[in-house]
């Protein structure tokens, strides 16, 4: 379970937590400081990213990664040359989502419990809901003669985490902040669950074998679902954004004065 570019992370979260905390240091510059070697030990488990998703013909996500790791250099950079209050909300924010995400990520007792319930909730709502047989041997799902075994990146884990980060994050009346989880996190959960039911049912019938000469399940999962889930947090993206103006409020101000620094 516990992987080698891990440390990166634990780095990376204890440094994000530390410039977060502006009591603790006081300091401006430090805290500067502080923050970006937070953001490049965080471009190293970024980067360790693409090669597993490449791996699992999964293109999408190793641009993404990688994209994000180049991103998380360009922040460093921008600590390293100034100091701007908008790149220390975007620390507290990514803080906040690393809090919630990497515990599941390396913990093993909280990692087999969040597959685990996925996996039930899966094997549960495609019986009783959709009426496809499915079998359960956690954690493996059976259909027909194909079986699945989730791993976090089904969970959705990330897409919750970094939503509850911004939720959390950005400075607003508890009662909006509250209104933007509930039409977040829940219901990323319940849309990933139709997803991997969509999936595995998928490739048990066979549904796709053949489109574009490829399996039903790289068909299921590495396109149409990757585009029905992106979608999804494009809408829920902007209800949350409709619900807490300061989210926009703040990447306009990061943008301004990214662009400052660097241009």
């Amino acid at each position: 379970m516990y992987s080698h570019y891990a440390y990166a992370l634990w780095a990376a979260l204890v440094l994000f937590t530390l410039a977060s905390l502006r009591g603790f240091l006081p300091d401006t510059r430090v805290r500067a400081i502080t923050a970006g070697l937070g953001w490049i030990a965080f471009s190293i488990h970024w980067f360790m990213q693409p090669e597993k998703y490449i791996e699992g013909m999964d293109p999408f996500n190793a641009i993404l990664t990688f994209a994000m790791a180049n991103f998380c250099l360009l922040v460093a950079f921008s600590f390293m040359t100034d100091y701007r209050e908008s790149f220390f909300l975007l620390t507290r924010v990514t803080a906040i989502a690393c809090i919630f995400y990497f515990p599941f990520a390396e913990v093993p007792m909280l990692h087999d419990a969040l597959i685990s319930l996925n996996t039930h909730c899966i094997t549960d709502a495609g019986r009783t809901v959709f009426g496809v047989r499915m079998a359960l041997d956690d954690p493996y799902i059976y259909l027909n003669d194909h079986r699945v075994r989730l791993i976090l990146g089904c969970t959705a884990i990330e897409s919750m985490a970094l939503f509850t980060g911004v939720i959390l994050g950005v400075k607003a009346p508890l009662e909006r902040k509250a209104a933007a989880f509930l039409v977040s996190i829940p219901v990323i959960f319940v849309l990933n669950i139709l997803r991997n039911i969509f999936v595995i049912t998928a490739y048990g019938y066979g549904w796709f074998d053949g489109w574009l000469g490829l399996d039903s399940f790289y068909v299921a999962h590495n396109i149409l679902a990757k585009i029905g889930s992106t979608i999804a947090l494009i809408i829920i993206a902007y209800a949350i954004l409709k619900i807490l103006p300061e989210v926009l409020d703040m990447i306009e101000r990061l943008w301004d004065d990214m662009k400052s620094v660097l241009l």
